[in-house]
């Protein structure tokens, strides 16, 4: 598939806003815990607080690059590597629309993300219920961390969503640190 991959900008809050909104809608809903469509709806992406998060993550510096892939017009595709020390990075933002999963394009943004990281350790959140994308990562070598929140696990709560709803998730590492080679995707 022919994509066009680029640096973010400022600019591009509203598609990134767009893309973000369908991609949680579609990856994260869970009625069981009460992660209802609403919870991720274009008026919670709209709010305030959510936009101001959104606008730091298309700002690139040295210490953090935002790519964005786009089909025509259309942006499809997004990832964050942020660096938080000489020794880790954090992989963030790192989503594909699900009309587009499978043709390559992850693996593409993934393998940038993993080229700016360089030598350090990669680290990750994700809800538990999530179970496609734990299972992507573990076959890319990402493992639970356990030295991190309670043996890996936190609960997350959106302030927007309704009182006493809350995620589980996880933390995950990429040990890079101590290999010599790095199995790009």
């Amino acid at each position: 598939m022919e994509c066009l991959i680029r640096l973010a900008q400022p600019s591009d809050l509203k598609v990134y806003t767009d893309l973000l909104q369908v991609v949680y809608q579609s990856a994260y809903t869970n009625d069981k815990i009460g992660l209802t469509p609403d919870c991720f709806s274009k008026e919670i992406f709209a709010t305030k607080d959510t936009q101001k998060y959104l606008e730091l993550r298309l700002v690139n510096t040295v210490q953090q690059k935002t790519w964005l892939t786009f089909a025509g017009a259309k942006i499809v595709g997004s990832v964050s590597c942020i660096i938080k020390s000489n020794d880790e990075a954090e992989l963030a933002g790192f989503y594909v629309d699900p009309k587009y999963q499978g043709k390559g394009l992850g693996k593409q943004l993934y393998n940038m993300a993993l080229k700016f990281a360089g030598n350090r350790d990669l680290l990750l959140d994700i809800y538990t219920h999530n179970a496609k994308a734990i299972e992507m990562y573990k076959k890319w070598g990402w493992k639970l961390d356990k030295s991190r929140g309670e043996d890996g696990y936190f609960a997350r709560h959106w302030n927007e969503w309704p009182q006493g709803v809350e995620a589980k998730c996880m933390y995950m590492r990429l040990k890079q640190r101590s290999t010599v080679t790095r199995k790009e995707i």
